[in-house]
């Protein structure tokens, strides 16, 4: 677990790009096409388009959270896009989680944001932004999961608005719309309030991934894990809500 500003030691390499030409066309929930199929985009863009669209086919995204609205229970995942960290625990846990909870309307997953290794908080800010203003289009599950399946190393600045840009029109959004949205006023007031939530429940540490779990609209109390891939503890609890 990655403690507030705490230099990270590694870095997990980008997962390798399966072959592309055998893998069949994935319908979202539209009904149109693959965005990997419907644009230029490399191998390994094309691989990981796949992937997320496969996880979060037909599932309802509403801003920031992910599943039916009416689950019974609601898990927070505090995260900052640059962490490695997190992102293991993305491509490791909670595909799991939403196939086997999200999927059946039991879980309801929400992201909340809060800078631990992205260490220039304007950029920070930026691609937290990026993110929440993807949800206007009811994409920033799309987004945040692509964002981590690119993810580079630590400390090389990458996430600018050439990149950011990239994984938005990977994700499929209004690029006009969403730049727009990006540019509206109030999202540095949402991350604060995501960052003050979790001082409430974690003081005085905070760390990445995070984890707040609860009946849907009751009290969240925080849920400790102890590895990134393991469902173990997750399962526990949400059976203890149901």
């Amino acid at each position: 677990m990655q403690g507030w500003r705490e230099d990270k030691l590694g870095y997990l390499p980008f997962a390798l790009a399966v072959p592309v030409a055998v893998i069949a066309v994935i319908v979202v929930t539209s009904g149109g096409p693959s965005v990997a199929e419907s644009k230029s985009f490399s191998s390994a863009e094309k691989s990981a388009i796949r992937r997320t669209e496969a996880l979060l086919a037909g599932i309802p995204q509403r801003g920031a959270a992910l599943g039916d609205p009416r689950a019974p229970v609601t898990l927070q995942l505090f995260g900052d896009l640059q962490c490695a960290e997190v992102r293991r625990v993305m491509l490791g846990a909670i595909p799991v989680l939403i196939r086997h909870w999200v999927r059946d309307g039991k879980v309801r997953l929400v992201y909340r944001s809060i800078q631990s290794d992205t260490h220039d908080t304007a950029e920070f800010l930026s691609q937290q932004i990026a993110a929440l203003a993807a949800g206007e289009q009811g994409r920033m599950w799309t987004f945040i999961d692509l964002f981590y399946r690119e993810q580079q190393p630590m400390f090389t600045e990458y996430a600018d608005d050439a990149f950011l840009e990239g994984i938005a029109e990977q994700a499929g959004l209004n690029l006009r719309g969403w730049a727009e949205e990006r540019e509206a006023k109030g999202w540095a007031g949402k991350i604060e309030s995501d960052e003050a939530l979790v001082l409430s429940k974690y003081m005085p540490v905070r760390t990445t991934p995070s984890f707040l779990i609860g009946p849907t609209g009751g009290e969240a109390r925080p849920l400790l894990h102890f590895t990134f891939e393991e469902t173990k503890v997750f399962d526990e609890a949400i059976r203890g809500l149901l």
